[in-house]
């Protein structure tokens, strides 16, 4: 009995060592999805998760001075739902948009922490989505995984970026990882 519980330790620590970091964001907290609900970040530190929103004015049409919503829930917390710092925004999860060529009621953005992957916020089938490649696919965008060294204090050192989402023409998951 006691070679049986030693080999399931010694198995799990094995795994938990080469588990695909797919495998390990899957386990994080999924947010609520409101019915403007576009994506969210979750990063390997801790639960906490930024999430974003098609912000809509009275009209609903997005808000041309603030097209999305960005917050946190903070899962490592109470759970509550708070707003970016001001550093936070200009650091890493604030965006700056235009309107997109893609027609009304459309804009591209970019996320301070990631310029090099645009994306854009238009409707499809009525609803508001954040689109962008994955893979070479132009999908709707769904979660995005930042897996941090664990080593980088102040300063957060990213190893890779995992970004999800369904392919817009075929409706099938899409993977993308990037290596910084």
């Amino acid at each position: 009995m006691k070679k049986v519980h030693s080999w399931i330790l010694v198995t799990t620590l094995f795994l938990a060592g080469y588990l695909p970091a797919k495998a390990l964001s899957d386990s994080f907290p999924q947010p609520h999805r409101s019915a403007n609900h576009l994506f969210y970040i979750q990063r390997s530190k801790d639960n906490n998760t930024i999430v974003y929103e098609a912000n809509l004015s009275a009209n609903k049409k997005l808000d041309p001075n603030k097209p999305l919503q960005v917050y946190w829930i903070r899962y490592a917390e109470k759970g509550q739902r708070e707003d970016l710092s001001p550093i936070q925004w200009q650091m890493a999860y604030g965006y700056t948009h235009k309107p997109s060529t893609a027609g009304p009621d459309a804009y591209d953005i970019n996320l301070n922490a990631f310029r090099k992957h645009p994306l854009q916020v238009i409707r499809h089938q009525g609803k508001p989505i954040a689109m962008t490649l994955i893979n070479g696919e132009r999908a709707r965008l769904q979660k995005v995984f930042v897996q941090l060294d664990p080593k980088s204090r102040l300063v957060p050192h990213v190893q890779y970026i995992e970004i999800f989402g369904v392919d817009l023409d075929k409706g099938k998951p899409v993977y993308e990882r990037i290596i910084p």
